[in-house]
């Protein structure tokens, strides 16, 4: 929550005068803070996906639930 905080602050704050040059266009640094932390969120979400994944599939799980398994 506080890094959401933090990152809208960023945003609203960092000056619209501030601009890069991307694939030929001016970006603004608010443009840029912002698609950083959606592709942030997104890598999160991603490698949490990949965590939970492979504990379901952990072989100690499975030699302590049995066979039938709780999963």
């Amino acid at each position: 929550m506080k890094a959401a905080l933090v990152v809208l602050v960023l945003i609203t704050g960092a000056s619209h005068k501030v601009a890069f040059v991307l694939l030929g266009q001016p970006v603004t640094l608010a443009w840029l803070i912002a698609a950083a932390e959606v592709l942030a969120g997104a890598v999160g979400v991603w490698l949490a996906v990949r965590v939970i994944g492979r504990f379901r599939s952990w072989h100690c799980l499975r030699a302590a639930y049995g066979a039938g398994g709780a999963w």
